[in-house]
């Protein structure tokens, strides 16, 4: 349970920093790109160069876990572009159900009773936060294209989930630094590749922006493996995820000023009492 909280930390961090880059009209795209980018680089330095013989199943598992890592950036990225913003930041957060669902089923993981409680409380405080947002934003038409592109981003987003919990079941401990290696070197290469396919401008300050959030990035990854290692995997996804809702909407209020309606109030409430019920 200790890694649980530095990891949620992490993660609470990546969201204020890409707060501020939203605030400031930084290209996403490029904002991921440097993150993946020093992200692999310190993985490597952290590493000393050391990556060693590495089993089939972690070479494999890594660059895979890359590339789904930038497949849904890229499906969030439209989303937001097509549809109203509480969908997608609605369908992200809700895509640890699968994960969760695959860990109960294929790994035979029993939350408890309380703990199914603390899931529901869980994914009703995700859809309150959705439907705050969705009060405070304008109307956007969205069609039959919009929520295939939401299904596609729900699996997606899932699927990375599963494959960190696939490795900490299939791959052995030490390498789990070398695996977050490759998964940040897959990511970045996939991600430049859409830079330059996509000619994003470069811009130095969301550049060094995502130099920034390269660092949380790899050790939340780090932490959240180390933290599998002895919880399972339907308290660990849900109990970050919240985390960073309850965290990042305090966060935003203190430093931004960011008042909540009524509805989202709610969920934080409700998100207060899932993550009391997780740990238990």
């Amino acid at each position: 349970m200790i890694w649980l909280l530095p990891a949620a930390l992490c993660s609470i961090t990546i969201a204020a920093i890409l707060k501020i880059n939203e605030r400031r009209g930084g290209d996403r795209l490029l904002l991921a790109g440097a993150n993946y980018l020093f992200a692999s680089v310190l993985a490597f330095l952290i590493l000393r160069g050391g990556v060693g013989l590495l089993s089939a199943g972690t070479l494999v598992l890594g660059a895979v876990t890359g590339i789904i890592y930038v497949l849904g950036f890229l499906l969030l990225m439209a989303g937001i572009s097509k549809g109203p913003l509480a969908v997608p930041v609605t369908v992200m957060r809700l895509s640890v159900a699968l994960p969760v669902a695959v860990a109960i089923f294929l790994w035979n993981e029993d939350p408890g009773p309380l703990r199914w409680v603390g899931l529901a409380a869980g994914a009703a405080a995700i859809v309150l936060f959705g439907l705050g947002i969705k009060a405070h934003e304008g109307e956007r038409q969205s069609g039959v294209g919009f929520w295939l592109l939401m299904v596609a981003m729900f699996v997606v987003m899932g699927t990375g989930g599963v494959l960190l919990k696939a490795f900490r079941e299939m791959s052995p401990d030490s390498e789990r630094l070398v695996f977050t290696w490759l998964l940040f070197t897959s990511a970045a290469v996939f991600s430049w590749l859409a830079i330059v396919i996509r000619r994003v401008p470069f811009d130095r300050s969301t550049f060094l922006l995502g130099i920034l959030l390269g660092a949380p990035n790899l050790f939340s990854t780090v932490f959240t493996l180390l933290a599998l290692r002895g919880v399972s995997a339907s308290i660990v996804f849900p109990f970050i995820n919240l985390t960073v809702i309850f965290g990042s909407t305090l966060l935003a209020f203190a430093l931004w000023k960011e008042k909540l309606g009524p509805v989202a109030t709610a969920g934080l409430v409700v998100a207060a009492l899932a993550l009391i019920l997780l740990p238990m």
